[in-house]
């Protein structure tokens, strides 16, 4: 298998530094499909629309596959340049999983790098995102009956990254999550209302599909349950349960390659890899005084709304 992905790596399907037409053309076409058919995906529209508020001027503010106009102009000669770029300068991670001392990957993989004339390695940094100096808002409209609410808040100063797992989970990233429990339960205002931390930017994204008549009533929930956490903190019993679905959440990791994979990839900036053993033992750590100082540092900084009514 490995010396099948060196060949691939090695040898496409080009010639004269031109990737093949037909084929060039087939992947175009399929890319400019991909990019369109985001708008029939609310939640990815949403999300795709809202990062260009969030994230301006920062990476994350343009969508992974990029755009209309941009997959259009491209050809079978300036793929060829990408690719080679990419094996040439490009920051790359090899992971392999399975029951093997992997000695042979390693050598034929290495070998095949040695065949590359790599210079310029591209430096593998992630800086927080910045914090606007007030909130942004932002809004589209699309043909649909049920709206959804992005809220961003961004933490540049948060160090504490186990306090802002334990944080995210009581707020909106379980069922028994403050969100889930006194905005969608309770107060009714919404479908679902749920967040998701981008641990290396350091934001809380929190998503809420809503009445378009609740926009208003889920946002200022949404800011009252995080004020009363960095007022009044966490109970012991939701740190509890909090520490008990992280639990079982890691412990799924070995049910696949992919996802040990992803384990490991999302750690290749930090200062220290952690096994998710080794994760777990810092979370049974965390106090409700650290997530309470980690909820002190979120601020809002972005409002998006996705709606087929004006408001």
């Amino acid at each position: 298998m490995c010396e099948l992905l060196s060949e691939c790596l090695l040898n496409p399907n080009a010639e004269n530094g031109a990737f093949d037409e037909n084929t060039t053309d087939l992947m175009r076409a399929e890319l400019i499909d991909t990019i369109d058919s985001v708008i029939n995906e609310k939640s990815s529209y949403a999300i795709q629309n809202a990062n260009k508020t969030a994230f301006v001027g920062e990476p994350m503010e343009f969508p992974a596959n990029g755009t209309h106009e941009q997959a259009e102009k491209v050809t079978a000669k300036s793929a060829y340049t990408a690719y080679r770029r990419i094996l040439e300068s490009a920051r790359v991670e090899i992971f392999a999983v399975g029951c093997s001392d992997f000695s042979d990957a390693e050598r034929i993989l290495s070998e095949t790098f040695k065949k590359i004339e790599r210079k310029n390695i591209c430096e593998l940094t992630v800086t927080p995102s910045k914090l606007k100096p007030e909130p942004a808002f932002a809004s589209d409209r699309l043909p649909m009956q049920q709206a959804i609410l992005r809220m961003y808040f961004k933490a540049p100063e948060l160090t504490d990254r186990f306090a802002g797992t334990m944080f995210t989970m009581i707020l909106g990233g379980m069922t028994t999550s403050r969100f889930f429990e006194n905005i969608r339960e309770k107060q009714s205002l919404c479908y679902y209302c749920s967040c998701v931390a981008g641990r290396n930017k350091r934001y809380l994204a929190v998503y809420a599909g809503v009445e378009p008549k609740n926009i208003e009533r889920t946002r200022e929930a949404v800011l009252e349950e995080i004020r009363d956490i960095c007022e009044n903190g966490v109970s012991d019993e939701e740190i509890k349960t909090a520490m008990l679905e992280i639990n079982n959440e890691i412990s799924s990791i070995y049910d696949s390659g992919a996802s040990m994979t992803g384990w490991y990839l999302n750690q290749l900036t930090d200062g220290k890899t952690l096994s998710p053993e080794e994760f777990c033992e810092e979370i049974r750590a965390v106090t409700a005084e650290r997530i309470q100082a980690a909820a002190r540092l979120y601020s809002l900084d972005t409002v998006y709304t996705l709606s087929g009514e004006e408001q």
